[in-house]
């Protein structure tokens, strides 16, 4: 596999001189953060691989984890780094920040294949289309976001959009 083209999924317990192999290839690196809680296999060190300045993206593992949507992952992943700061080790560490993981889970995940996971110029377009329901606090966009990622689910989704395209809702006849 040629250099930049290989993803590690967890890498929960890597060394630095590992750290240095994956790095001097360019490999991708995808945090699991539901799996690693839900396998017990322990929370990969977020912070510290992107320190290292490795490339970490937001993942769903589906086989070892019990969620898709990846707003989920998103806040599962600030959890379990906020988690991780309760080890020995690593209790100096800053937890992920909203949008650090939403950065994450969109442009670093999707420059992976290409241009895409970003609204600039020149990427695929794939996006939601949100609900927005009425509510007495003025939210910015940011704060709206926010909330969607925190307590939305599939029913505020109007539409989906990839490749430009828009896609049919799942599940429906």
């Amino acid at each position: 596999m040629p250099d930049g083209r290989t993803i590690m999924a967890h890498c929960v317990w890597l060394t630095d001189r590992e750290r240095k192999i994956l790095k001097e290839h360019d490999v991708w690196l995808t945090h699991c953060a539901e799996s690693n809680l839900d396998l017990t296999s322990g929370i990969m060190p977020v912070r510290r691989n992107l320190d290292y300045g490795l490339k970490v993206s937001i993942a769903s593992d589906v086989a070892g984890s019990h969620e898709s949507a990846m707003n989920r992952h998103i806040v599962m992943a600030i959890e379990a780094s906020k988690a991780k700061t309760f080890e020995t080790g690593y209790t100096e560490d800053k937890p992920l920040r909203l949008p650090e993981a939403f950065y994450m889970a969109t442009k670093v995940g999707g420059s992976f294949f290409g241009e895409v996971g970003s609204f600039e110029p020149g990427y695929e377009f794939d996006a939601l289309v949100i609900r927005e329901d009425e509510s007495p606090l003025d939210l910015s966009v940011e704060e709206r976001l926010e909330r969607f990622i925190y307590t939305g689910d599939d029913r505020d989704i109007k539409e989906r959009y990839v490749g430009g395209k828009l896609i049919p809702r799942p599940f429906q006849k």
